[in-house]
């Protein structure tokens, strides 16, 4: 399909846009609320442009569309030198002004409130003809509660204040908004007996603390400072203002039976069953309260209650009983009292309660949640009152295995990322083919929209903007189209070296390879002559047409080249094909160590740590990707040296041991940042070297037992340093373009 046929299909759209706008309408007598709403909706759209691009916001005239149908929609035109842009309510608005920027003005713009968004003229861009879209999906979610760790977890306003920005310009309506909790939490622990040192020593620290909201463990790196419940509590109330002030409707926390040990000092008749700790220590277990245990409700209730006190509702309650854990009993019945109370409580507080509940784990733990298990779990809910978020399609769609989850309304998700790792990874071809068959399938049952429940930000943003387009623009399916679009607002203008580097990357790294459960490379592997590390699984691309095409983006033109977007992608695209490099060096490392060839070993063990320096180099260049500022941002919460030195513990623990000393998950949040490359994975291997160096006379198996127990106690000492001891960049360094065509050209005869 070329473009203009792709163009020719969204412009079918606008037409119906035109014909709803000429339409003569009925006089309908509005209410002042309904003038006042829409007069908001107009002033929070025309606030987010000024933000967004300061001193323009006069140049766009924001109208609001007659509802006349359940979809979601927007259309705009030149009039004169002004942007018109209608839309049914604020979001439909801002989506009409990111269709603007993307398609008119060449303008990406990212989640991060470090990445300036700038227009290359000072005159607006004309638009040709009117256009519009309208959403085919009620429901788009976003976030995930890991997302809270991963990503956001040292945000401040700034940083949340552009992210629902990024959403509102993509349509979202339903994100996912857990921030803060512990407040609540601590007033309603107190209500059962527990001082607020009790509830602060049950609470993990920061860094955990959305294991711990689901039930994963407790009190691991507490207690949690009363000065960050405090401020998180203030924070989670001007996010849930902003969110609302678009028309989105947050998903707030319920109690899924999850409490303190220490409640059955005040209550000692309590059945609770040991939920286990994520492998950081019995005493950081976590306890589940049996359902029909008179107390559950209470404490549902006592929650819900103190929640709608503090911050309102939007009647949807996310709610997790069992999330990666056993439950007491696997009895279809048990599982159907457990919903029906915890529903029940819900819908005590909020008679229009709506259940919002992670398909995760009837993913992730499938042999146990058989069809009759499930069934009697959602049926035992009022109908329609769970919706349940199919986690993982991009992988297993779960909805074909449960009939539509039994007919209870479902959201499509895709998750496409884990720990917040970067690795190219994003298989937009895949789900290019799956979501369309689905959205078409006479047997999907409620799929009452799509969503996307990353765990983590990483590097791979294009896929979720395309997701979320996809709701409003059918064609988006044409990929090799659509991806041009998108290559423009990355250069800022039509460059067709870009165009064409865009389009080779889909079928090589963007085809069909999900990013995974533990997707990283060899550098941020547990060093090893063989393999790679649990959490390090290696792409499984053609490394070299990856490499040939990184070379296409020197040709890019003028524009292009200044383009902060530009040279984003560039550093991501020549950081991959580097960290692919790096397992031909392993490889040869092993081959010189077995045939005892100590030249070529010290040969390939120096080019191997001098790739992990280049890769750092290279990161070194992107704001995201600085191990500096993720430690500056977690030192900025404390008052005292103290507490910075908490903070940063907390930063270091979560993407490198995630547990204790050879915690089983280490590595799971493993990232390329500048930084962790060179002081923790590039010293891990230096630690690798040097013993291979004491037996490669022999070419005997190393010891990797021996060397394990060296390298855990290594990834500890680091997890526990402060910047007192190892200090980090936090700003970018270096020009990025001349960095990675130097940097290039250095490995230019190994690719």
């Amino acid at each position: 399909m070329n473009t203009t046929s792709y163009q020719l299909k969204r412009n079918k759209l606008a037409t119906i846009a035109l014909v709803m706008l000429t339409i003569s309408f009925p006089f309908i007598a509005k209410s002042a609320s309904t003038i006042d709403s829409q007069e908001m909706d107009r002033q929070q759209v025309s606030a987010m442009i000024e933000r967004l691009l300061p001193g323009k916001s006069a140049s766009f005239i924001l109208q609001t569309m007659p509802v006349t149908a359940a979809r979601d929609s927007f259309y705009i035109e030149s009039k004169a030198d002004k942007i018109f842009i209608k839309g049914t309510n604020a979001l439909s608005m801002a989506k009409g002004f990111n269709y603007y920027l993307k398609n008119y003005c060449h303008i990406s713009v990212s989640w991060y409130a470090n990445d300036a968004v700038s227009l290359r003229s000072a005159q607006l861009p004309i638009i040709t003809a009117p256009v519009g879209e309208a959403c085919r999906f009620d429901k788009r979610f976003f976030l995930n509660y890991c997302t809270f760790g991963y990503t956001t977890l040292w945000w401040k306003w700034r940083d949340w204040e552009r992210l629902i920005d990024w959403m509102a310009l993509n349509g979202i309506n339903m994100p996912l908004a857990i921030t803060g909790q512990e407040y609540i939490w601590q007033r309603v622990w107190k209500k059962f007996g527990m001082t607020d040192e009790q509830s602060r020593a049950f609470f993990t620290g920061p860094a955990h603390l959305p294991w711990q909201r689901m039930g994963n463990l407790d009190r691991w790196l507490g207690p949690l400072p009363q000065s960050f419940i405090d401020g998180q509590f203030a924070l989670q109330k001007q996010i849930l203002q902003r969110e609302r002030s678009f028309g989105m409707k947050p998903i707030l926390p319920a109690f899924a039976g999850h409490v303190p040990k220490d409640l059955k000092t005040k209550f000692p008749d309590i059945k609770l069953t040991d939920l286990g700790s994520y492998d950081t220590g019995s005493e950081n277990d976590a306890y589940f309260l049996d359902p029909m245990d008179p107390l559950f409700v209470k404490i549902q209730k006592a929650y819900l209650s103190e929640q709608q006190k503090l911050l309102g509702t939007d009647h949807y309650y996310g709610a997790d009983p069992f999330n990666e854990m056993d439950p007491p009993s696997w009895e279809p019945a048990y599982l159907a009292s457990v919903a029906k109370t915890l529903y029940g409580g819900m819908k005590a507080i909020d008679p229009n309660a709506v259940w919002v509940q992670m398909g995760w784990t009837f993913y992730y733990d499938r042999k146990h949640w058989t069809n009759p298990r499930l069934e009697a779990m959602i049926k035992a809910v009022p109908p329609n009152k769970m919706v349940l978020l199919d986690y993982f399609c991009e992988n297993t769609e779960i909805w074909r295995l449960t009939d539509g989850f039994f007919n209870a309304p479902y959201i499509w998700c895709y998750l496409g990322n884990f720990g917040g790792n970067t690795q190219l990874a994003a298989p937009l071809l895949k789900v290019a083919k799956i979501l369309p068959v689905t959205e078409a399938d006479p047997n999907k049952r409620q799929m009452v929209g799509i969503g996307t429940t990353l765990e983590g930000f990483g590097i791979n943003n294009f896929m979720f903007e395309w997701l979320f387009d996809y709701a409003w623009n059918a064609s988006a399916k044409y990929t090799n189209d659509w991806i041009i679009t998108y290559a423009d607002s990355r250069s800022g203008n039509n460059d067709p070296i870009m165009q064409s580097v865009w389009r080779k990357l889909l079928p090589v790294a963007y085809n069909k390879q999900v990013s995974d459960v533990g997707l990283g490379n060899i550098i941020q592997s547990k060093p090893m002559l063989k393999g790679h590390g649990g959490y390090s699984s290696l792409s499984n691309y053609d490394y070299s047409a990856l490499a040939n095409i990184l070379p296409v983006c020197f040709l890019a033109d003028s524009v292009s080249k200044s383009s902060p977007d530009f040279n984003r992608d560039l550093a991501i695209l020549e950081k991959q094909v580097l960290v692919n490099l790096a397992v031909s060096f392993r490889d040869s490392i092993s081959k010189a160590y077995y045939s005892k060839n100590e030249i070529a070993f010290e040969k390939y063990t120096g080019l191997f740590k001098s790739l992990c320096e280049d890769v750092d180099k290279v990161a070194a260049t992107q704001n995201e990707l600085l191990l500096g500022n993720w430690i500056t941002q977690a030192r900025d919460l404390g008052v005292t040296d103290a507490e910075k030195n908490y903070y940063e513990r907390n930063a270091r623990v979560l993407i490198t041991t995630w547990g204790g000393e050879d915690n089983g998950i280490t590595d799971y949040a493993a990232k390329d940042w500048s930084g962790l490359i060179t002081t923790y994975y590039e010293a891990r291997w230096d630690l690798f070297f040097k013993e291979l160096r004491k037996t490669i006379k022999t070419g005997a198996e190393p010891d990797m037992v021996a060397f394990n127990k060296i390298r855990a106690q290594f990834d500890w000492q680091w997890a526990n340093k402060n910047q007192h001891e190892q200090s980090f960049i936090n700003k970018p360094v270096g020009n990025t373009f001349n960095v990675c065509e130097g940097v290039y050209k250095k490995w230019l005869l190994y690719l």
